[in-house]
This record gives C-alpha cells, structure tokens and sequence, in this order.
C-alpha cells in the first residue's frame, strides 16, 4: 500500500548511539483505526504513561518497527483520528529526548516516521559496539525472504477478520474463537489432507520443488503455533553467536524475552497488540523486559519447549493428534478456558 507522498525505504541504513544513558525499547504497536481490528486495544492512556517515564529520566526511546498497521487502518488520516495524542506525544518525546525507528515488515512509508513524526529512521542500529537491534523480519524464514508476498497474504488475512468479527491469531489458546476453531478444522481437513495427497503425486512425479514449498509453510505455521512464532528465534540466535555480539534486539514475533543463549544474549520486545504492553529498557549494561500493565518480568519461560528441541520433529499431523479433541475442541483452548474459568 503506497501514497503519493509515501517514500519506502531503499537500502540499508545504519544508526549509532553510545549507551550513556537508559534506552526503552518498544516494538510492533500495530496502531490502527481504533475500531474491532485495531489490535492496539486503544492502550493509548498505558502506552503515553511510559512514554512519560521516558521523558522524566532523560532515556532514549528506540522504537523497533511496526508501530503502524495500515493493513488493518488503510490510511494516515484514520490513525491520525484515532491515536493524535500519542502520536503527538512521540513526535514531542522526538524534539526533547529522541527517538529512533527501526523499519519493519508492516512500515510502507519512512516519510510519516521521519518526517512528520521526526524520529531518527533505520534498518539498523548498533549501541556501543555489540549491541544490535533489528526489527526481526530479517530473521523470518518466511517473510525475510517473500517480504513483498507477505503483504498480500496479510492484506488478505485483515479483510478476514473484518468480515468475520473474529481475531484469526496465534497461539490457539489465546484466540480461541469459534472463527479460529473452524478455520483449523478447515485448514486440516480440506487443505492439508488433500495437500498430502497432492505432494506425494508431485514427489512421484519428480516435481520436488512444488511439494518443498507447501511443506515449507505449513510447517513454519505449525512451529509458530507450538511455540516458535514465525521461525524467527534460532536463525536469530545464529547470526547473534556468528557477529560476535552481546546481545541482539528484536520485535516482530510478538513473544518477549531475556535470554542468554552460548555467551550471547538474544532480547525480544514483545509487542502492545491485544491484552500485551510489553517494553524492555536497557541500563547499566543490563537488559529487563517487562509487560508495563501486568509488571511480569520475562526471561526465557516462553521459549523452552524450542531450546528442549520439542519442536524438531513437529508436523502438522503431529500437531492436529495432540490437539483435537473432536466437535471443534482443541486441547490448550480448552485447557485456557478451565484455567480463566
């Protein structure tokens, strides 16, 4: 989606600061039009509150992509409606304290970042001499490498959710709606099954290549779903441990954490979409990430089923047995649904 303003970013660009003082990291804000599918959740009070505390201790703010969907908003002027003070509030946080934008996979245009909300725009960002931050989509096996077909795919998801009223998400358990419960079924029985089928013909066939990229895909949803969103963590990690570096810093999965992983640290920001405000803030050297509504404190919990290799062998089929229970049930729905009741 372009403007006849919009100009995208073309090559790479890197920023540098020296950590003299607190950074506050945020990341994937998705801010919208404020109506059912603005997964912002109008947190605009919580998140201008932090923006505050920022402001009082002098700290920079590094704002790690995505802060706007206009996948979901389709223009400036609805998010300008919808969110005005607190865009207001970055661009003043900008003049005083400054604020730095890394691009990310959802951000069409680097004009309303830079120039109208005058942050410091990136693709890359290097504090002191081993401490990088991206957004993370470069990291995504998927996107990192389709970035242009994922905006389709995306486009199409959010038109989804508008016609149907449900949130299509993940993980499962958090989005457990009759909507998604269906859709699973659905993607099962009369995608995958038939897909099986199909891949065993092409392989049959010596048609290798076509039944290697549906496999590809559905296998990346599936471990994004067990607990491994979007593929991103161990390429990441990779590449952290190949630089030599400190600590790498990243949004775009959406699920925090502080970890230490072979003398490397890999810190995910989190994101503000539905229920989650998550920051992290880096002082003295260290690294905490936090949710600013619950105060929980992340370090690697989320992650363990990845680092415990349970999600090596994982497939769709394996997936489907654990989980479906029969007459639309799934087993970590269900088991959310005793635990809130």
């Amino acid at each position: 989606m372009a403007y006849w303003w919009s100009e995208e970013a073309q090559e790479k660009t890197v920023h540098r600061m020296e950590a003299d003082r607190p950074v506050y990291f945020i990341s994937d804000l998705h801010l919208g039009d404020g109506e059912h599918s603005d997964i912002f959740m109008k947190k605009d009070r919580q998140l201008f509150a932090l923006l505050e505390q920022v402001r009082k201790e002098g700290a920079r703010l590094v704002i790690g992509g995505d802060a706007i969907d206009f996948h979901q908003s389709w223009n400036f002027t609805r998010i300008v409606q919808a969110h005005g003070k607190l865009l207001r509030a970055f661009s003043d946080l900008a003049d005083t304290n400054g604020v730095v934008y890394l691009y990310g996979n959802h951000d069409h245009d680097i004009r309303i970042y830079r120039d109208i909300l005058r942050f410091e725009v990136c693709t890359e960002l290097w504090i002191g001499g081993d401490i990088c931050v991206q957004h993370g989509h470069e990291f995504d096996p998927f996107i990192g490498k389709h970035l242009n077909a994922s905006h389709t795919a995306t486009r199409f998801h959010h038109g989804i959710e508008r016609m149907t009223g449900a949130f299509l998400r993940m993980p499962l358990s958090d989005f457990y709606n009759w909507g998604m419960r269906a859709g699973l079924w659905a993607c099962y029985n009369l995608f995958w099954r038939p897909m099986k089928v199909r891949n065993r013909m092409a392989r049959a066939l010596n048609f290798h290549r076509l039944a290697d990229k549906s496999e590809f895909f559905v296998k990346h949803w599936v471990r994004s779903e067990a607990g491994d969103p979007v593929g991103m963590t161990m390429p990441a990690l990779r590449w952290a441990r190949e630089k030599g570096l400190r600590a790498l810093v990243c949004g775009h999965s959406h699920m925090p954490c502080n970890m230490d992983y072979h003398g490397s640290r890999y810190v995910n920001t989190g994101s503000w979409t539905f229920g989650w405000a998550q920051y992290t803030v880096l002082d003295q050297g260290e690294f905490r990430v936090r949710d600013w509504l619950s105060g929980r404190e992340y370090r690697d919990e989320l992650y363990q089923p990845l680092l415990q290799g349970e999600l090596e062998e994982l497939d769709f089929d394996r997936w489907w047995r654990n989980q479906y229970l029969g007459w639309l049930r799934y087993r970590s729905g269900e088991a959310r649904r005793l635990l809130s009741g």
